[in-house]
């Protein structure tokens, strides 16, 4: 059954021909019906549609709220109500658009070939009541004018912007979900903002239900004598003006007086190329001028009416001292964001390492900013005098990032609080993602009422593993609202990025200088005392006189290299130890490994356990949170005893000497890694924890 869903509001002129029209349709597979919602006419409209209720499976609601998208809603009510599979299409025609007699055939065929499209156009042709002079037609934009969309387009996946209200079909089920027309924009009397479909099938688009065209599929688009004259055409490019700031999102821009300062010289050049139009008498160069100076002006009116679609801007930040997981995770996040509809910015304090990420960063077209506000939640020296100067300058250094809501990630118990405390400052929404198992450890009575303050900007808490959630709560649970939403979001992976590839391993092994066939013990983590890699050192000088031709690859910088060196050559293991340093391509490397070994005194997560997992690299971990959310259950990797080196020692030789153990291990690590920790999930899940609170 298909559902035909038509607004009209005084359509008593042209609605007698279109229903003639519909007379003529050829019935689909399973039948079809309209459904008329009658936008409060004063004209003849309700006796038109009395006249045809017999000849046509016809029947009619009255919306009396004046608007398109107000009737089309209360149409689609009215459609819900009346049963279905979620299968069948709602197909959306106008007052004054006259089918093709196998319109309908035309559309289910299409829906039925393209099961996995939600969305389908269809051509709208016109249909002349006295036709345009020539030079207007060709200069006219005919689809912002009169919604005509050619039928000389591919039968192919379309830009959901390109499929007008006049002729379009939708899967019942997306309206079934929760979809409806923006009843702020589009037709209400003669005034209004253009493109209430265009707003709902981009919104269907970004939904993840994409668009299909189907030419066959046509109507007669009847197009007045009044609208193919100048002054109509100049009033709808102004209409689609308005309708542009409301649905279009520009790029980053220079603005004056509220508007992109680009658009403003457009305006004076466009003026000035009107008077001299004029004063050559050049009709075509003058109308152009003016249908630009239109649109422009529709752009400007709702943009002065503080009307105008900006992305939401997140921004994300932290207290970072070096590079790390978590930093790694952040510039993840805002990538993420980009590309669901934000605009992110990663608003960093600078750390060795800094500048070079930072760039690396921007060169993928990600907003990096250096943001160091005053310290006074973290630190006992200065507190006093970093507060006074968060009071004074802070909140305005905040509000020069413009944001919308304020990320912040802690690292550490209350390290990134002093942004939150400004962010409240600044009466801004804030989130917080927990990125380590925290100590439960008191608050001083200076932190405590700061903090309480802080935290009542707070709507969302995210970290990135239960054990992280749970320490964090014990910590915070009392200074945060009922309302706050919380969640667990564990860090992501490239999965097309991270991958086994015998190749890799072969070109990673010659790289790093590695015999072919030796084992190769490698960890990817900062050398610093929480990833304690001189117990991952003991642990190899240990292993290294039972297994000749065993390796061990240091991937990572950090304030302990000096002394890891020194200590490599006391045990003269030199020739078997490489410092690999930072690498910004880890997963070129990872494949050389036989076993990632991570002896962690704590984690939050561990980007690089999983990473590991990804490239079909067993993970071996000590058994402390943030490892142990990961490892505890996975058939991929082991757990470590994390005061006990010689028990750990002896699993880990166990599995260096059992080779098919460890290609299973591999390959499960694999699986596990795509279905649990895969860039779509992540994205997923992400995309659901900022929903409205923006």
């Amino acid at each position: 059954m298909l559902t035909v869903l038509m607004a009209t509001y005084n359509g008593a002129g042209t609605l007698p021909q279109v229903l003639r029209a519909y007379m003529r349709l050829r019935p689909p597979a399973g039948g079809w019906r309209l459904l008329i919602a009658d936008n409060g006419s004063t004209d003849g409209t309700a006796q038109v549609i009395a006249a045809f209720r017999g000849c046509l499976p016809l029947s009619s609601i009255y919306v009396a709220r004046r608007g398109r998208s107000p009737a089309l809603n209360g149409a689609v009510e009215h459609a819900l109500r009346q049963g279905g599979d979620g299968s069948e299409l709602f197909v959306f025609g106008d007052d004054d658009a006259m089918p093709a007699p196998d319109w309908l055939c035309r559309l289910q065929r299409c829906a039925r070939d393209h099961p996995g499209y939600a969305l389908f156009g269809g051509a709208i042709v016109p249909a002349w009541r006295e036709p345009p002079a020539q030079w207007l037609l060709r200069l006219t934009p005919v689809g912002v004018t009169w919604g005509i969309t050619s039928p000389d387009l591919r039968d192919a996946p379309i830009y959901p912007g390109l499929v007008w209200g006049a002729n379009m079909a939708i899967r019942r089920r997306i309206f079934e979900s929760g979809a409806r027309y923006d009843e702020s924009i589009g037709p209400q009397g003669n005034n209004y903002a253009m493109g209430s479909e265009t707003r709902l099938n981009l919104e269907l688009h970004a939904a993840g239900n994409p668009s299909w065209f189907c030419p066959q599929a046509r109507v007669a688009h009847i197009i007045r004598v009044a609208q193919v004259q100048r002054a109509s055409i100049l009033r709808r490019a102004m209409l689609f003006g308005r309708g542009q700031c409301r649905l279009a999102t520009l790029g980053p821009s220079v603005e004056l007086l509220g508007v992109p300062r680009w658009m403003l010289g457009r305006y004076v050049r466009d003026t000035l190329g009107a008077v001299r139009a004029w004063l050559r008498r050049d009709h075509a160069a003058l109308f152009l001028h003016q249908w630009e100076r239109a649109w422009l002006r529709g752009f400007f009116h709702e943009a002065w009416r503080g009307r105008r679609k900006r992305l939401p801007r997140i921004v994300i930040s932290s207290y970072s001292g070096e590079l790390g997981g978590m930093e790694l995770r952040l510039a993840q996040e805002a990538k993420v964001l980009a590309s669901s509809g934000y605009d992110s910015v990663l608003a960093l304090r600078r750390f060795p390492g800094f500048q070079a990420w930072a760039q690396h960063l921007r060169a993928s077209q990600m907003q990096v900013r250096v943001y160091e506000p005053p310290l006074f939640l973290e630190h006992w020296a200065w507190r006093r005098w970093n507060l006074l100067r968060a009071r004074l300058t802070g909140a305005w250094r905040l509000r020069q990032l413009r944001p919308d809501l304020v990320h912040v990630a802690f690292c550490w118990t209350s390290y990134g609080a002093s942004i939150v405390w400004l962010a409240r400052q600044c009466r801004l929404p804030a989130v917080i993602s927990v990125h380590n198992a925290f100590p439960l450890e008191p608050f001083s009575t200076w932190q405590r009422p700061l903090l309480q303050e802080a935290f009542r900007s707070v709507k969302g808490v995210y970290a990135v593993s239960s054990s992280a959630m749970r320490h964090f709560l014990d910590l915070y649970r009392d200074m945060l609202a009922p309302q706050t939403r919380l969640a667990v979001i564990p860090n992501g992976v490239d999965t097309d990025t991270f991958i086994v590839s015998p190749e890799r391993k072969v070109l990673a092994r010659r790289q790093l200088g590695l015999p072919p066939d030796a084992l190769v013990l490698g960890c990817v983590a900062r050398l610093s005392a929480q990833k304690r890699p001189q117990a991952l050192l003991a642990l190899f000088a240990s292993l290294a006189v039972q297994f000749p031709q065993l390796y061990l690859v240091l991937v990572g910088t950090g304030p302990l290299e000096a002394m890891l060196r020194l200590q490599v050559q006391q045990a003269r293991l030199q020739e078997r130890v490489v410092f690999a340093g930072f690498q910004q391509r880890v997963e070129l490397l990872m494949p050389a490994f036989d076993l990632h070994v991570l002896l962690s005194k704590n984690e939050g997560f561990g980007i690089a356990t999983i990473e590991a997992m990804a490239c079909g690299v067993p993970a071996v971990g000590t058994d402390v949170p943030g490892t142990h959310d990961i490892l505890h259950d996975s058939a991929g990797g082991l757990l470590l005893p994390l005061d006990d080196e010689h028990a750990a020692c002896a699993l880990v030789a166990k599995l260096l000497m059992d080779a098919p153990r460890r290609a299973r291990m591999g390959r499960l690590a694999r699986e596990e890694t795509v279905q649990r920790y895969s860039m779509s999930r992540l994205e997923r899940q992400l995309r659901q924890f900022y929903a409205g609170l923006v």
